[in-house]
């Protein structure tokens, strides 16, 4: 089976389970439930695309992923100022998925990617409900814009391009769903958030 529909097929579980937990669709949605929500995810972000970039650097700096135009923290960290939550490093995730290997690192992409594409209904559900705006707090959801679908198609070629010659599709799925699991266990730390701790555990060929 290709990668890609590996990803979505194997990772589905642990994708619904984090998106079921969301407060986003829930109509009495306040802003001190979305700002608290920002800073968990700063919280998670901030730590974990230091690790991204650092490897990114090292091995693919010199490909079509150009990750600093893809850093999610700093649209976390302009939105929480423009809210007026304030956020320190004791606010950050201690509790990473592994990052120790190229394959690792293309799992956990692939999620941090994948979220950007429900991004624009997340947007429109911002401005409905808190009034909100690319620029006025909802820069983050609002990810890529009107460039999602083409930053997730050349994110797609990239994963593809890179991952064929690891041969290790079974860590790459594994990485992502170590992230989702992370995430959840980040974002809801006192929900009973169904994600599966039994992530891809056995290495074959």
């Amino acid at each position: 089976m290709m990668l890609l529909q590996r990803l979505r097929n194997e990772t589905a579980h642990n994708h619904a389970a984090i998106e079921s937990q969301m407060p986003l669709l829930d109509p009495s949605l306040s802003l001190e439930m979305y700002r608290n929500l920002l800073a968990r995810f700063r919280g998670f972000y901030v730590p974990l695309e230091q690790q991204l970039q650092s490897w990114i650097n090292k091995f693919w700096s010199d490909t079509e992923y150009v990750w600093a135009e893809r850093e999610k923290s700093p649209l976390l960290e302009f939105d929480l100022r423009t809210l007026g939550q304030i956020t320190s490093a004791d606010d950050e995730c201690l509790v990473l998925p592994s990052l120790g290997s190229p394959a690792e690192v293309l799992g956990c992409l692939y999620v941090v990617e994948g979220a950007t594409l429900g991004g624009q209904v997340i947007t429109k559900l911002l401005s409905v409900q808190l009034g909100l705006t690319p620029q006025t707090g909802g820069a983050f959801f609002n990810g890529y814009g009107a460039d999602t679908s083409s930053r997730w198609q050349s994110f797609r070629h990239f994963l593809t391009q890179t991952a064929e010659p690891l041969d290790q599709d079974n860590e790459i799925v594994a990485s992502a769903n170590a992230t989702f699991v992370a995430l959840a266990e980040w974002l809801f730390p006192v929900e009973t958030c169904d994600v599966s701790s039994e992530v891809v555990t056995h290495i074959s060929r």
